[in-house]
């Protein structure tokens, strides 16, 4: 086979494994965005930030638990399959499994019983504040228990990944989602609902806060029962995720027949794997808790800091929810396909920078950024010009929170970059600066939170974790470019043309809204402006992307533009 061959042959194997955890992880962050409509609607964004709240707590916790092991385990498998060393990779896979079910076990145990400190952390700065205080802890506890599956689910998910294999993971996490939603939604009208009057619930509710309101969290105990059911739905969809990769594991037997090394290979002790295997994910546990990071930090900084200008509770964690409950959930669909791209970049780019072929991965990475920009710039630039009427769209009783939407959608493109640069630095075997990198970002963020709070309000936030995602991406493009020899001037080029694609795309979006918004709000105003404006969008994008030629070259020969004969 020619090389041109291979390298359209790896490409293709590249855009299949992107378009299949694309699609998964689509799909999974489309589901996870739509029922936070209907439950807002039955909670409030007072339910909605108690829930983001134990949420953060508990994706810092698996983020540390998983140790970035389904991005490490694939790579892992991948350089030791490349070496014919399939013995070695069964092996690590075998105790790996132990280990994750282990570390499970004890992020459960941290997590649970450290719930009240961390609830007595975000309201500080308030007085009156023990409902929230004991709300928050319920809801965090229930949450935990999700820890117990989610590691050993991870080591799975890798290994299927490190063979090439992207149909699992795709599968189980839209799966999951599926089941979490379906148990989240029916959970919290069977509270709220069907059976709040009952002799079960109603005891259980006076405990925590009554029925009614209370004015200072706009919170009572039947709406605190149902964001507890509601975070519970992560332990009940991670049994679903994992009922579909056994029955993928029980299918795909072939990769299970590969175990022996060849003749001749050195014995590895377990401890030297261990050791290498947190070598890989040490850094991707960076990668992955600084979202979280981030939205901690806004947690205790942005919340305290609007307590002390004067605000409520009420207001000051209705903001925290707007910023991150809503606005960053609606960022995270375009981010995901970026994370998509990094989830499948990292095995291809692992063995060609194992065998040598240092012009592959040059290639292989000009590629991967062209593809990522290529879907990240439109979406960004689409939420901008869209934030109003999709943000009414989706939360109508909470309409006034688009501008959160607006001032922080830009952070999606940074944050997409910052995905794929971390995950080509793992690529490259430079995964240690990705630790220094996101560590810099991260001290900008907190510098940065509380000043532009002060002075933006909450919104200020948004900007704060926009400059920390820079700074990140600034010294990983440094360590890349120092690495490879990378040449930027075609990507740099292309990244220009989208975004010249994107501002005719805006303009042709925003002139459809000053046609379709009516001076009044109203839902369904909303909803037609968003139909019709993410439709031209859509189409202007979509053509001169075709006609331009860059999407066949991105995307392959299907999307090529042809001239008539």
């Amino acid at each position: 086979m020619s090389s041109s061959a291979k390298q359209d042959s790896g490409r293709a194997s590249f855009v299949k494994g992107t378009l299949l955890l694309s699609a998964g992880n689509l799909i999974s962050r489309m589901l996870g965005l739509l029922y936070t409509f209907p439950f807002q609607a039955m909670v409030g964004i007072a339910g909605v930030t108690l829930y983001q709240a134990a949420y953060t707590y508990y994706a810092i916790m698996i983020s540390i638990s998983t140790a970035g092991i389904p991005v490490a385990v694939s790579k892992f498998i991948a350089k030791y399959n490349a070496l014919g060393e399939y013995g070695t990779s069964q092996r690590l896979f075998r105790q790996g499994m132990k280990l994750m079910l282990a570390t499970g076990v004890v992020a459960f145990l941290l997590l649970f019983f450290a719930a009240p400190w961390l609830s007595e952390l975000m309201v500080r700065n308030s007085e009156n504040n023990q409902q929230y205080i004991d709300s928050l802890t319920l809801v965090t506890r229930s949450v935990s228990f999700a820890l117990l599956l989610i590691p050993a689910m991870s080591m799975v998910r890798g290994y299927f990944q490190g063979h090439q294999d992207m149909a699992p993971t795709a599968i189980s996490q839209v799966v999951e989602q599926i089941v979490r939603i379906l148990f989240l939604l029916s959970g919290t009208m069977l509270v709220l609902f069907v059976f709040a009057d009952s002799n079960f619930i109603q005891p259980i509710a006076n405990a925590l806060g009554g029925t009614q309101s209370v004015e200072t969290t706009e919170l009572n105990g039947l709406k605190v029962i149902a964001v507890t059911i509601a975070t519970f739905s992560a332990f009940i969809g991670a049994i679903g995720s994992f009922a579909v990769l056994i029955m993928y594991w029980k299918r795909r037997k072939d990769i299970h027949r590969q175990t022996e090394n060849p003749a001749g290979t050195p014995v590895r002790s377990m401890k030297s794997l261990l050791l290498e295997l947190l070598s890989y994910s040490i850094p991707i546990v960076m990668v992955g808790v600084s979202t979280p990071l981030y939205q901690l930090i806004d947690q205790l900084t942005m919340v305290n800091t609007l307590l002390s200008t004067g605000a409520t509770v009420s207001e000051a964690t209705s903001a925290y929810g707007f910023l991150t409950g809503n606005a960053h959930k609606i960022v995270l669909i375009p981010v995901s396909v970026a994370a998509s791209v990094s989830m499948a970049t990292i095995p291809l780019v692992t063995r060609s920078f194992t065998t040598g072929d240092m012009q592959k991965v040059r290639n292989q990475v000009n590629h991967i950024f062209q593809v990522s920009f290529f879907v990240t710039i439109p979406a960004v630039i689409g939420l901008v010009a869209l934030a109003e009427p999709l943000f009414g769209t989706l939360f109508p009783g909470d309409r006034e929170g688009w501008v959160y939407l607006l001032h922080y959608a830009p952070s999606a493109f940074f944050l997409a970059y910052y995905s794929v640069a971390a995950a080509i630095l793992q690529g490259i075997n430079r995964q240690y600066f990705t630790i220094f990198a996101t560590s810099m970002g991260l001290l900008t963020k907190l510098a940065l939170n509380v000043p532009l709070v002060y002075w933006l309000g909450g919104i200020g936030a948004g900007y704060a974790t926009i400059a920390g995602y820079i700074v990140a991406i600034i010294l990983m493009v440094w360590m890349i470019q120092r690495t490879l020899h990378f040449p930027y001037k075609q990507l740099l080029r292309r990244t220009i043309l989208m975004f010249l694609m994107g501002g005719a795309m805006f303009a042709a979006v925003f002139l459809s809204l000053l046609v379709t918004m009516n001076d009044e709000a109203s839902w369904g105003n909303d909803i037609f402006a968003t139909i019709v404006g993410v439709t031209i969008g859509v189409l202007v994008y979509g053509y001169l992307g075709w006609r331009s030629h860059l999407a066949g070259k991105l995307l392959g020969k299907r999307f090529e533009y042809r001239r008539k004969m």
